[in-house]
């Protein structure tokens, strides 16, 4: 079963309870985190990190010490004393997102925001580009198409090596989408994407290996910053 966990930044952001839950995440994950500028960016890399371990204790009743974290050689992050658990983090303006799953996932949201619809040809097929021309909210159907590409490419787990224009999205709805490998002209069966709404300001895809439309859960699940702490013991006060 694939599950989406989304989280929202606390409307209270404060450097002093930043600081607090550092240390409950990796050293090399602290280092990441100090160096953002700004506080908004620093709590969506927090988060992220949070929401796994508590994913994690949902599901196993405890985290390990040390999970093990790892990456490809592509850079996608795993856990390797949970080689049985798959996750991938996404985050965008307001929001940080998880999908979990016992195979290769992806997950991306994005804000939807001004763009040159123009600069879609360099990263979108024909058909695609068409799409765009032709949807009575272009914006909107770019950045369908924008997420359902990138939650491929981070299931994949290849990164940037996998140019956008490489595969073609065909979307009927939230649900019905097919993914076609452009060189081949051959339908991308092993993956399987699906859309979940937000609200009106974001769109939001996921991709899973080896699942069927029917293996994704209905509606994600949505924690508050402070059920997550909460569900990890941590106290701020």
């Amino acid at each position: 079963m694939v599950e989406l966990y989304i989280c929202r930044l606390p409307v209270k952001k404060e450097e002093s309870d930043l600081n607090k839950l550092l240390v409950h995440v990796s050293i090399e994950r602290q280092s990441r985190i100090k160096r953002l500028v700004k506080l908004d960016d620093a709590y969506r890399s927090l988060i992220g990190d949070l929401m796994v371990r508590f994913v994690l204790k949902e599901r196993y009743g405890s985290v390990k010490e040390g999970l093990g974290w790892r990456t490809n050689s592509f850079g996608k992050p795993f856990l390797s004393k949970y080689p049985m658990f798959h996750y991938n983090i996404s985050h965008s303006g307001e929001y940080v997102v998880c999908a979990m799953h016992d195979a290769e996932v992806g997950v991306d949201i994005e804000k939807i925001g001004p763009f040159d619809l123009q600069l879609a040809k360099g990263f979108f097929t024909e058909e695609e580009y068409k799409q765009v021309l032709e949807a009575e909210d272009g914006l909107s159907s770019f950045y369908d198409i924008w997420t359902l590409k990138e939650s491929y490419i981070k299931a994949i787990g290849k990164g940037l090596s996998i140019p956008l224009h490489s595969l073609n999205v065909r979307r009927q709805g939230m649900e019905s989408i097919q993914l076609t490998d452009v060189h081949s002209n051959v339908p991308i069966t092993d993956f399987t994407c699906r859309q979940y709404m937000v609200d009106s300001e974001y769109r939001l895809a996921v991709c899973a290996y080896q699942v069927s439309a029917e293996s994704f859960k209905d509606q994600h699940r949505s924690v508050t910053f402070h059920q997550i702490c909460e569900g990890l013991n941590i106290i701020l006060e």
